[in-house]
């Protein structure tokens, strides 16, 4: 009885000696690299890609580091081969740590690799399972590789401008999710297009520098970058998807030229049947402050605030409209807006989804107005 009670005992003690071994299949964190951002890029040779990963250096993080004073605290690392898995097997062969992707928040296709399609890059992606769904993916005018060169004057690493770029809600935000939905549901999209250009920089002691900056949107269908419309058209497609935070508005009436700033920034997209086809109705709303208006508005002259009020209506409306046109000519649904339509008609998204891309260029109706409501007109003095 006594050997029965002391060999249970024993085990006992071989079994919690067993669960507190630790984990035997993890990597310990100074072992990986954390990729931030991902730069993809069409190769020299046909048939070629060209992939480049930013990635934060630990060492030179604190003022404490061995990297010295001046130096930058991120490394960019690239590679050249036929297909992506192959890139980053070569850069993987060259770190002294492994990657890891479950800090990456940016993916940034460039224009001529986005042209010809960026299908290949979303299936690795998508199968990635550390990869967030969440990640922005955004587009260079140019080489996407001359963005991840860009100077971090707000911030500590490119990759931190691009990621606040989607966060702070100025232009346009697109995630990954979206891009994946939109290829599943054969629609189109619309991702942020980055231009970066060298410019003389008060902060980097008047050396010329990377600066870039957001101009507009990438239209695509198909996984395929069709098109490209203003920033102004871009803010309104935001707006309609409810991813603006504010806007400006410069209006020019008979008598006035007024600006105010649009914010509490809503949308609502309606589908009903008109004669038996689906008819999309786009409603823009927001409230907004008078900035300044020439020559002086008065307070009480509630026509010149309504006139102000429908000129800003109007502009925003063309400026969606135009956008949603734009993809119109390239059959790029860049609303997505057959999602909504199988919601409310699965039947008849299910008839018209094979065609759908057709049907958007050539029978899509839709109809776009804006609803600014001027809350604050403000005061001058007068002497």
């Amino acid at each position: 009885m006594k050997t029965l009670m002391v060999t249970t005992k024993l085990s006992v003690v071989m079994i919690c000696v067993l669960l507190c071994s630790g984990c035997w299949s993890k990597v310990e964190i100074n072992e990986r690299t954390f990729i931030t951002a991902m730069y993809v890029d069409k190769g020299e040779k046909t048939g070629e890609i060209d992939i480049s990963l930013s990635m934060p250096l630990p060492n030179r993080l604190s003022p404490e580091g061995t990297g010295g004073p001046g130096k930058n605290p991120y490394a960019l690392v690239s590679a050249t081969a036929s297909t992506i898995a192959d890139a980053m097997e070569k850069i993987q062969t060259d770190l002294t740590r492994k990657i890891s992707w479950g800090h990456t928040r940016v993916v940034v296709f460039g224009e001529a690799y986005a042209r010809e399609g960026i299908q290949d890059a979303m299936e690795w992606i998508s199968r990635e399972p550390l990869f967030h769904l969440s990640s922005y993916v955004m587009v260079s005018k140019g080489r996407a590789r001359d963005v991840a060169d860009l100077t971090p004057v707000f911030e500590e690493t490119p990759s931190d401008v691009l990621r606040e770029f989607a966060t702070e809600e100025n232009m346009l935000k697109t995630q990954m999710l979206s891009v994946l939905m939109a290829d599943k549901m054969n629609q189109g999209f619309a991702a942020p297009l980055l231009e970066s250009k060298a410019t003389t920089m008060a902060s980097e002691e008047n050396k010329r520098k990377q600066w870039t900056s957001q101009v507009g949107g990438a239209l695509f269908k198909q996984m395929k970058m069709v098109d490209s419309i203003s920033p102004e058209e871009t803010r309104t497609v935001a707006w309609a998807n409810r991813k603006l935070d504010t806007l400006s508005v410069s209006v020019e009436t008979d008598d006035e030229k007024a600006s105010m700033t649009v914010y509490n920034m809503n949308s609502k997209i309606k589908v009903k049947l008109v004669n038996g086809q689906p008819f999309f109705d786009i409603t823009l709303k927001g409230e907004a402050e008078l900035n300044s208006v020439i020559p002086v508005l008065k307070v009480k002259d509630v026509v010149g605030v309504k006139q102000i009020q429908q000129k800003a209506n109007e502009k925003a409306s063309a400026y969606l409209t135009n956008a949603i046109k734009a993809g119109q000519r390239k059959k790029a649904d860049i609303l997505m807006l057959g999602y909504r339509l199988e919601w409310a008609y699965p039947r008849i998204w299910e008839q018209l989804r094979p065609v759908w891309n057709d049907y958007v260029k050539n029978d899509l109706q839709f109809n776009v107005h804006a609803k600014i409501n001027i809350q604050f007109v403000g005061s001058e003095s007068s002497y």
